[in-house]
């Protein structure tokens, strides 16, 4: 019998650079302070947009196959 793998949403977040801060913080029922972070912290969210508009091409050091 053949099982069909698939990999958790969680951990495809990880590998497209999602912090882990950021999955600890959404995970804690009450939320992160948004307001707060939202203030004081800058941020590159490039990750963001390449996980809402994933790219065709292979990662820098991978090699597509097939």
């Amino acid at each position: 019998m053949t099982q069909l793998r698939t990999t958790h949403p969680v951990m495809t977040a990880l590998a497209s650079g999602v912090p882990l801060s950021l999955l600890a913080d959404l995970a804690d029922p009450a939320g992160p302070d948004s307001r707060h972070i939202y203030d004081t912290e800058t941020a590159d969210l490039s990750w963001l947009r390449d996980l809402a508009f994933p790219s065709t091409t292979p990662p820098a050091g991978m090699h597509a196959t097939g």
